[in-house]
């Protein structure tokens, strides 16, 4: 009947008569404007949705909310949406999954086939894959356990704490496949501190986990690994070291580790990072990877205002050769054979420096797996530069960290540029050998915190509400998981004609992935339709419209 309901008792009866069998196009069934407050939905609309078998009712839908900036999706006790697992069809069947500015649409999927007879309108763009020539293996997406991101999920209560990370990590969520841990305090922390404060303790007896390890981060994480959809790949960076150590005894401004290679201080400081690594592991969680040094030209700068500790090239490939990469073989951690040690952590405007100087070293060399990038200030160098560093050396490009602000507003809840600018970046930098993103924070409050430094703060994927009653997917949230849900670990970049296909404001990248699949991930930045006409070998040739302002995953088996 008409009988209108809140938007409470609407999701009380959507869930209890949800079933597996029953699914939709999400934008179809339920209206836009669902919210927290007292918007009146009619179970006419649900009902719609039981008896017409034509939709399929696979993830629970986005509960919208509007913000000047745009739609976030809300989570609450009674509610959080999903995506669906994905699943084969038949072949020549394509699944079209889409997210857009314009139309609220979150994962809206739809099916299409090859050769067939749509012919959309719009500027078309022609693309032909190649699927006997791959590129780079890639490593996955994911996001970072700092303090400010754990701090922040752990006021939610245990049932939201789990819907947010399956949100990040699980089946019905993201799938991320990589997740950055800060090695002791970063500019996201509500304070500067280390693992041993205690001056000139060379021999690390004071040395020990905090509570942000013991009580947020290391639960959080071996949630996100209890219910993750595949093996994650953890890895530590380190902002830091104890004060003690630096040259100027303060966590940061401009100072480097004291006394030089070979020195006591330098060789406790390794040990200091290998003390690490086995307190995690000795409480559960496994690492990956490292990074030497988060941003470690940030160093040399006498006002930074947060936490670091300046490194060279040549001081970082004097460190690991002399102190870091042997102290990590003798304690198990086999780099790079089965643990991976990256250097740099910082801008494109140094990688040549720092692969030229640490990878072209014969013997530092031997220690690395790969390099970690950001994309901060990255314009003056082009990003072809990644494709020269893995030609050359055979080692792997990681992008460790990305955020974005809003001009004044460090949030910007609801904004699809702030997403798009994610999306822009993925794509270019995959398109050039590197293997894998790792967004900043996995999540921060309304004010883009805490930080203790008071001058970082920044959007995230989730921000979780003042008074954690409920949090909320910004697009950004939807732009990582369009990656990272398809393109899964293992997965190898096809080659395509044109090689590069696009503009930065449309732009098609395909990979293989392990199970012989093919995943495609497009984004339309026009305020128009454009056509995606896609020419697959043995497949033929499918026309797909890419909606206006749209993020869009296809999947075909």
């Amino acid at each position: 009947n008409d009988t209108p309901v809140k938007s409470t008792e609407f999701r009380r009866v959507y869930k209890a008569l949800h079933a597996p069998h029953i699914a939709t196009a999400t934008a179809t069934l339920i209206p836009s404007r669902v919210t927290k407050t007292k918007d009146k939905m009619r179970l006419s609309l649900l009902l719609l949705g039981l008896l017409a078998p034509s939709l399929i009712l696979a993830a629970d839908p986005c509960n919208p909310r509007y913000y000047p900036d745009g739609m976030v999706c809300v989570c609450d006790e009674l509610w959080c949406d999903t995506i669906d697992p994905l699943t084969p069809t038949p072949n020549g069947i394509v699944q079209i999954f889409e997210s857009d500015r314009d139309g609220n649409k979150r994962f809206v999927r739809r099916l299409q086939s090859f050769n067939g007879t749509e012919d959309p309108v719009g500027q078309v763009w022609n693309v032909i894959l190649q699927p006997t020539t791959l590129h780079q293996e890639m490593l996955g997406i994911g996001g970072s356990f700092s303090d400010a991101a754990a701090l922040n999920l752990g006021r939610l209560s245990p049932k939201m704490l789990r819907d947010a990370y399956t949100s990040f990590y699980g089946a019905t969520g993201a799938e991320f496949a990589l997740g950055r841990i800060t090695i002791s305090g970063s500019d996201f922390s509500t304070r500067p501190y280390s693992y041993d404060d205690v001056a000139e303790d060379i021999g690390l007896d004071s040395f020990g986990l905090v509570d942000e390890d013991l009580l947020f981060k290391i639960p959080q994480l071996k949630l996100a690994k209890e219910l993750a959809a595949q093996p994650v790949k953890w890895y530590g960076s380190s902002w830091a070291p104890p004060a003690w150590m630096k040259t100027n005894g303060i966590v940061n401004g401009n100072g480097t580790l004291r006394d030089g290679p070979g020195s006591a201080i330098w060789e406790s400081y390794s040990q200091y990072l290998v003390k690490f690594l086995d307190a995690y592991k000795a409480e559960g969680v496994d690492l990956w990877g490292m990074t030497v040094q988060n941003e470690p030209m940030t160093g040399f700068s006498e006002t930074f205002p947060w936490n670091t500790c300046g490194f060279t090239a040549a001081m970082e490939r004097d460190f690991i050769v002399q102190h870091l990469g042997p102290n990590l073989r003798s304690a198990g951690y086999n780099t790079p054979t089965n643990f991976s040690l990256m250097i740099l952590d910082h801008d494109r405007v140094h990688v040549q420096n720092w692969t030229e100087t640490i990878l072209a070293d014969p013997v530092s060399n031997e220690f690395v797996a790969g390099t970690g990038v950001h994309w901060y200030g990255s314009d003056s160098v082009p990003v072809s530069v990644y494709d020269e560093i893995v030609a050359r050396f055979n080692k792997f490009v990681l992008l460790t960290e990305a955020s974005m602000v809003f001009g004044e507003d460090p949030v910007g809840l609801g904004s699809w540029y702030l997403a798009e600018t994610y999306m822009q970046d993925i794509a270019s930098t995959t398109q050039h050998s590197v293997a894998g993103w790792t967004d900043w924070n996995l999540a921060l409050n309304t004010s883009g915190g805490p930080t203790w430094a008071g001058v970082s703060e920044r959007s995230a994927p989730i921000i979780v509400s003042d008074d954690a009653t409920e949090f909320y997917k910004t697009p950004m949230y939807y732009a990582l998981a369009h990656w990272s849900k398809f393109v899964v670990p293992g997965s190898r970049r096809i080659a395509t004609v044109p090689v590069f296909p696009g503009t930065s404001d449309f732009r098609v990248t395909a990979f293989l992935r392990p199970d012989g699949s093919v995943a495609i991930v497009s984004y339309n930045m026009f305020e128009d339709d454009q056509v995606l006409n896609l020419t697959v070998p043995n497949k033929g040739t499918i026309k797909i419209r890419v909606g206006a302002k749209s993020f869009n995953s296809y999947l075909y088996y």
